[in-house]
């Protein structure tokens, strides 16, 4: 994750692949009904950041999102 240092010390997340990772599996683990493995990240993550032009993956409605992630179930 990348970090910068904002004023008054804050520190500021800027959004980027590895981010983007992270979202997509901490989304996916949250629910505890499959894991990592379970899915294809690098293809959730590439879909998603088409779809949304950015790394912020917030900015893309959930239904969005997990209709991207169920396209991606490994068999």
């Amino acid at each position: 994750m990348n970090t910068l240092s904002g004023r008054n010390g804050h520190t500021i997340t800027t959004s980027s692949r590895e981010t983007a990772v992270e979202f997509v599996i901490d989304a996916i683990e949250s629910t505890g009904a499959a894991t990592r493995h379970d899915f294809d990240i690098d293809r959730i993550v590439a879909t998603v950041h088409a779809l949304a032009e950015d790394w912020d993956f917030n900015t893309l409605q959930p239904a969005t999102f997990w209709r991207v992630a169920s396209s991606f179930i490994k068999a």
